[in-house]
């Protein structure tokens, strides 16, 4: 019997376990150039994760969020406005001994800087290219040894969501359209992307990397536009300082070629350091560079950096507070923030 026909015919015995990640977040933008952007933002995210397993390798999977869904007026201060609910992920997992399998709305792998740099402002840039809301599928096969490391290939195969999980609820976004164009706006599987994440590579504990390409192709409704494309290349390194002090740093670099199916590349350049203290304590600085090459015009170079600290208490709630300067289009600004998360398990 297959691997696949042997999930089926396994016990049926449905479960239902998730993980709540709460966060309420205050950005306080104090100087900057623009004088529209001296604004105070309080907002609120919410993530629910939830799995639902009928046996031991087949389950069904939804992330849900709440988030501000709209941006506010120029040079206004809010108060958890424009928070809205919208389904980031529904799909279908099967877990093999050595293999995965996944189909749905989920978000294809690229990069992880996204998620790994430290810090409240860290993933600053790097999320502008988290592939995230795709319809499609993949899978994933995992391979190694001690002295070689563990590593995992991942494809996916995907376009952007138009279906109705493509709009929010409490605050309206706005559904996605096949005619709204953008890269992978397709409703056909002619995007993809291909990962490897290697752990304690070479056989040396802590030490991770990532290698990424993706092809985005232009959407159905763009005229004149080309294939987006990426490439990603990261690592990160964790190591004992001390007793109890343990140190990560981490450098990702992502070239962007065509981006959003023109002329213009960018390529990202995250470094980070990191400290944890008696596993309580977080101190973390990071920079990230983010070079856009225009074509027929000026280059424009942005750059952010932020220093953070913060104490996670044996609950499961965090306190962080946090500095972030940038210069984005040639505009400064300089900004401090606090930052409140609770997760739950069940």
């Amino acid at each position: 019997m297959s691997p696949l026909n042997s999930s089926f015919a396994a016990e049926f015995d449905p479960q239902l376990n998730g993980i709540v990640s709460f966060e309420i977040q205050n950005d306080w933008a104090y100087d900057s150039d623009d004088t529209d952007v001296e604004v105070n933002t309080l907002f609120t995210k919410i993530e629910p994760y939830l799995i639902l397993s009928f046996n031991d390798r087949l389950a069904l999977e939804a992330g849900l969020v709440l988030e501000p869904v709209q941006d506010p007026d120029a040079g206004d201060d809010t108060e958890f406005s424009n928070e809205g609910l919208y389904v980031q992920e529904l799909k279908f997992t099967y877990t093999g001994d050595n293999f995965g399998l996944f189909a749905g709305k989920y978000n294809p792998t690229f990069g992880t800087a996204w998620d790994l740099a430290p810090g409240i402002y860290g993933p600053d840039f790097a999320e502008d290219y988290e592939l995230t809301e795709r319809i499609g599928f993949g899978g994933s096969y995992t391979f190694g040894s001690e002295q070689v490391g563990n590593h995992t290939l991942t494809g996916n195969a995907f376009f952007l969501d138009t279906s109705i999980l493509s709009e929010s609820t409490v605050t309206k976004r706005g559904d996605t359209d096949k005619s709204d164009g953008g890269v992978s706006n397709t409703e056909d599987l002619s995007s993809f992307s291909a990962t490897l994440d290697s752990e304690e590579l070479a056989g040396v504990e802590g030490l991770n990397t990532h290698l990424g390409y993706y092809n985005q192709s232009e959407g159905d409704a763009d005229i004149g536009l080309d294939n987006e494309t990426g490439y990603a290349v990261g690592a990160n390194y964790t190591f004992p300082v001390s007793e109890n002090v343990e140190a990560t740093v981490l450098g990702e670099w992502v070239g962007i070629h065509d981006s959003a199916g023109g002329n213009d590349d960018i390529n990202y350049l995250t470094t980070s350091l990191s400290l944890t203290v008696n596993n309580h304590w977080n101190f973390s600085a990071s920079y990230t560079n983010r070079d856009t090459d225009v074509s027929g015009g000026s280059d424009v170079d942005d750059r952010v950096y932020q220093l953070s600290v913060g104490y996670a208490f044996d609950n499961g709630l965090a306190v962080d507070v946090g500095y972030r300067g940038s210069e984005e289009n040639n505009v400064d600004t300089q900004m401090m923030g606090a930052l409140v998360s609770y997760t739950y398990e069940f």
